[in-house]
């Protein structure tokens, strides 16, 4: 069987999953079987520090290596066996960090539009100009006022979840939370290489991350599989049945 670290993008939080986590773990058939065969045994989402339910302290403080020791002790403290490391958008450095650092290499990390910058090279300097400088100046903001800053919602809204019924993303939208300065500013450290077989899933109506940038980092990664999924950014919440059968083809 096989367990899944699911791991949510910048300012997010486990919430983001909930959807592709309920396609994942329901019974493909109704009424299920009893002892009917499923694909995933385990699949957990995490909050990561100064994310979703531990969002309470400044979230711009948190450091990328507490970030990924947060996955490393993710998948011990679950106790997951086999599993496949899930990653979306600034998750898929941290989440390339962490398998490097466990005792027993994941099964597969999988990213989802991933943003992978060069070794020593910020996660933040990925970003197309307008939003560099949009950062930055939330960034800045955040020194003066002293206070966590998130992405603005008409960013979310046209951005991060073009293409999403209006309805149901004012149901989520409320949940985006402030951004993790330090770890977006953070360099990428030199000689990771990945123990395991890498795939990459390029969004193709992605305007954050273009797909051309998606590709161009995606081809940083040795041998690396690169899949298409015709979705905005947060394919979470707009395709989360295709991304979930995406997912469990690795089972």
């Amino acid at each position: 069987m096989t367990d899944y670290l699911l791991v949510h993008g910048a300012g997010q939080g486990a919430w983001s999953w909930g959807k592709v986590w309920g396609y994942m773990t329901a019974p493909v058939e109704h009424p299920p079987r009893l002892y009917a065969y499923r694909p995933a045994d385990k699949v957990f989402s995490l909050d990561l520090p100064g994310h979703g339910a531990d969002a309470e302290g400044d979230t711009a403080a948190v450091l990328m290596e507490e970030c990924v020791q947060s996955i490393v002790r993710a998948v011990e403290r679950q106790g997951l066996r086999d599993v496949v490391l899930v990653g979306h958008g600034f998750a898929g450095s941290l989440i390339l960090q962490a398998a490097a650092q466990l005792p027993t290499p994941p099964k597969r990390v999988v990213l989802i539009a991933g943003i992978l910058p060069p070794a020593g090279k910020s996660m933040a300097s990925e970003l197309p100009f307008v939003f560099r400088r949009g950062f930055q100046g939330i960034s800045n903001l955040k020194g003066l006022l002293g206070r966590d800053l998130s992405v603005p919602r008409g960013v979310i809204g046209r951005y991060l979840c073009n293409g999403i019924d209006p309805m149901a993303l004012v149901q989520v939208i409320g949940y985006f939370g402030p951004l993790p300065v330090k770890v977006l500013k953070a360099k990428t450290p030199a000689g990771l290489e990945c123990p395991c077989p890498v795939t990459y899933v390029v969004l193709t109506e992605d305007r954050m991350l273009s797909p051309d940038a998606q590709r161009r980092m995606a081809r940083r990664i040795p041998d690396v599989e690169v899949l298409e999924l015709e979705s905005c950014h947060q394919a979470t919440l707009y395709k989360p049945k295709e991304l979930s059968e995406m997912l469990l083809a690795y089972a």
